[in-house]
């Protein structure tokens, strides 16, 4: 069977927010998920949603924006698909991580729907998506206590796509950036560069055993040219689980490789 080509998800897909105000800005003294607390609305006039995890303490923490793959209800009906998820964050291990190691979890929700493989389908569609995510990332960075200099993107599949996109966008506001079987390519699976020379944000970038051949070849050329351009890159390979899904055992490698990597600010 041939291979399926995640990119062209991703120029089209994006984060939404939705919006209700609560009380209190600083409160992050307790370990708690927090739904929209403050409203957004993206350049569409549409509410986004997203969800905000919390560690315990109330001295200024690291935020790690989290992006799922491309996520429909019919891909059980595609025989290739039928295990695929799109690791939603549940599935990664990243909600009781960061609560053990004192890190703010973001979590946008994907707000528009496009036809991929004829399903119905939630991804990030970059054109629409991306105005409402960085509203609600800014949003977070200004309302909590939140360290500007340790802010992170992690995503998988078309969700790693996108967070080149939001990186490239603010080449110098984010720290680092974790790239899951999946690179910074555009819509027809062309590998891009860097719209800054380095040393930017560093770019850790990773795939499965057995994942698509054609996503682990854009991993490849993307850390390549990042590597290039002056970046601090890394790319592991053959990680758990088989497949195309996050790769949960790795968290802690992935946290200690976000924060050497990652940029000074």
């Amino acid at each position: 069977m041939r291979p399926l080509v995640f990119p062209g998800i991703v120029s089209t897909a994006m984060i939404l927010f939705a919006a209700v105000s609560v009380n209190g800005c600083r409160d992050a003294r307790d370990s708690r998920l927090l739904e929209t607390p403050y409203a957004v609305t993206d350049d569409l006039g549409n509410p986004r949603e997203y969800r905000l995890f919390l560690p315990e303490g109330s001295s200024r923490v690291p935020l790690i924006v989290y992006f799922h793959g491309v996520i429909s209800p019919g891909f059980k009906r595609i025989p290739a698909l039928k295990d695929y998820t799109g690791s939603p964050v549940e599935e990664t291990d990243l909600i009781p991580f960061c609560r053990e190691n004192g890190i703010a979890l973001l979590v946008p929700s994907a707000l528009y729907e496009y036809k991929f493989l004829k399903c119905v389908s939630k991804g990030w569609l970059t054109e629409k998506e991306i105005d409402g995510v960085e509203k609600i990332i800014d949003t977070v960075v200004e309302r909590y206590l939140v360290d500007r200099s340790r802010i992170y993107l992690a995503g998988i599949s078309a969700g790693a796509v996108f967070s080149h996109y939001l990186a490239n966008r603010r080449p110098r506001f984010y720290s680092a950036v974790l790239s899951h079987s999946q690179a910074y390519v555009n819509p027809e699976g062309v590998v891009l560069r860097p719209a800054e020379k380095g040393p930017r944000f560093g770019v850790v970038f990773c795939y499965n055993i057995g994942d698509y051949k054609n996503l682990i070849a854009f991993c490849e050329e993307s850390e390549r040219i990042y590597r290039e351009d002056g970046y601090r890159t890394i790319l592991l390979r053959d990680l758990p689980p088989r497949g195309h899904a996050w790769s949960s055992p790795n968290n802690a490698r992935f946290w200690m490789l976000l924060r050497s990597l990652g940029q000074k600010h």
